[in-house]
C-alpha cells in the first residue's frame, strides 16, 4: 500500500465501516476528515473530546510534535486541551538519552499549553526503525459547545489561519538539511527549522469558536488543501479554494522549490481551517489573539470542489500522500 493516509475509499471500506455502532455515549463518532470523537461523561451536559494522532515521518522534535499535533485536534473543536497520555515505541538500537530527550521535549511542549501528560507507554520494540509516539489527548466541554469539521454551511467562508506548510518546513530544514545546503544559508535553515517553535493552534480554536465559527480543522498531514477536502467531504459540500490567497513563508516556498514540492499539500501542523459565516467577525477575534488568518475559499451546496490557481481551473483532489514523504526519500 502508498505510504501516508488511506484514501477516502480505502478508509470507508477497511475501517468505517467495520466499526461497531457508537452507544448512547457517543456524541461524534469516526468518519473522514474527523479528527475528534465527542462522548457524554455522565448523566448532564458535560462532554469530553478525545484524539489521538501518531508521529511517523519526522526524526527531530518528536515529542514536541506529538503534544502539539494532538492537543491541536481538540483546539478545533473550540475547547482548550486539559490533559493526554503519550505512547513512545523506541527501535532497538536507541540510546537512553534519546528516550530521555523526548520526554523532556514532550514535557516541555505540554507545560508550555498547560496540559497534564497523564500516562501512557514506553517500549523498546523490533516492529519499527525509528521512534513511532502516539499521542492522546482530552479536553472537557465544562458546557460550552463543541464544533466539529462537519459543520460547515453553504456559503461559509473558509479562512486559514497562520501560513501552509509549518510543520513540514520545519522538519526538512532538519532532515533534509543537506540537500538544502547549496540554496539555503545556515542561518536560514536554523530559521526554518525553528519553525517547529509554532505548531500550536491552541489559541485559533477557542478565538474562532466564540466569533462564530461553523466548523473547524487544522491542517496536518495532506497539508492545506488536504484539511479543505477533507472539510468540504466531511460537510457533504462543495468548495472553491483560491491557491493564490494561502499564505506561504518565503522560506517554506523555497524549500519546496528545491526539493520539489507543494507547499500547500505539506503537512502543516500550526494552522487551522475555519468554516464560518461571519468571516470579518472571526479575523478580527483571531487578530485579538495574535493570529493572522486569510480567506481562502467559499463553501456551496454545489458539490463540486474546486482549486483556483493562476487563473485555472482544476477540480481539489482528496489529499494523497503527503509531499513531506516524497521530500524525504
Amino acid at each position: 500500500m502508498r505510504i501516508g493516509k488511506l484514501s477516502d475509499a480505502d478508509l470507508r471500506r477497511l475501517v468505517l465501516d467495520r466499526l461497531p455502532k457508537s452507544g448512547a455515549r457517543t456524541v461524534t463518532g469516526p468518519g473522514t476528515g474527523l479528527d475528534c470523537a465527542v462522548v457524554r461523561t455522565g448523566d448532564g451536559e458535560g462532554l469530553a473530546v478525545l484524539t489521538c494522532d501518531p508521529i511517523t515521518g519526522a526524526d527531530a522534535g518528536l515529542g514536541r510534535l506529538a503534544v502539539n499535533v494532538a492537543c491541536n485536534d481538540v483546539a478545533a473543536t473550540g475547547l482548550s486541551p486539559r490533559c493526554l497520555l503519550l505512547s513512545i515505541i523506541a527501535p532497538p538500537d536507541a540510546e537512553p538519552e534519546r528516550i530521555a530527550g523526548i520526554v523532556d521535549e514532550a514535557s516541555a511542549a505540554a507545560s508550555a499549553l498547560g496540559v497534564d501528560i497523564v500516562g501512557g507507554h514506553t517500549e523498546v520494540s523490533d516492529a519499527v526503525t525509528r521512534f513511532v509516539l502516539h499521542a492522546t489527548a482530552v479536553g472537557f466541554s465544562e458546557g460550552r459547545p463543541t464544533l466539529s469539521a462537519a459543520g460547515a454551511k453553504p456559503g461559509d467562508a473558509l479562512l486559514m489561519t497562520r501560513t501552509a506548510g509549518i510543520e513540514g518546513t520545519a522538519i526538512l530544514a532538519v532532515d533534509r538539511a543537506e540537500a538544502l545546503a547549496t540554496a539555503l544559508s545556515p542561518e536560514e535553515l536554523r530559521t526554518a527549522a525553528a519553525f517547529a517553535d509554532r505548531l500550536s493552534v491552541v489559541a485559533d480554536g477557542p478565538a474562532a469558536a466564540a466569533a462564530g465559527a461553523h466548523a473547524m480543522h487544522d491542517a496536518t498531514e495532506g497539508g492545506v488543501l488536504g484539511a479543505a477536502w477533507e472539510m468540504a467531504r466531511a460537510a457533504g459540500l462543495g468548495l472553491a479554494v483560491e491557491a493564490d490567497a494561502i499564505p506561504v513563508e518565503p522560506l517554506t516556498s523555497r524549500i519546496c522549490a528545491v526539493l520539489s514540492v507543494d507547499p500547500l499539500r505539506l503537512i502543516a501542523s500550526g494552522s487551522m481551517l475555519v468554516a464560518t459565516d461571519r468571516p470579518d467577525a472571526v479575523a478580527a477575534a483571531l487578530a485579538a489573539a495574535g493570529v493572522p488568518s486569510a480567506r481562502i475559499g467559499t463553501f456551496a451546496a454545489d458539490p463540486k470542489r474546486v482549486l483556483r490557481r493562476n487563473g485555472a481551473e482544476s477540480p481539489l483532489e482528496a489529499p494523497g500522500p503527503d509531499e513531506l514523504f516524497a521530500a524525504l526519500c
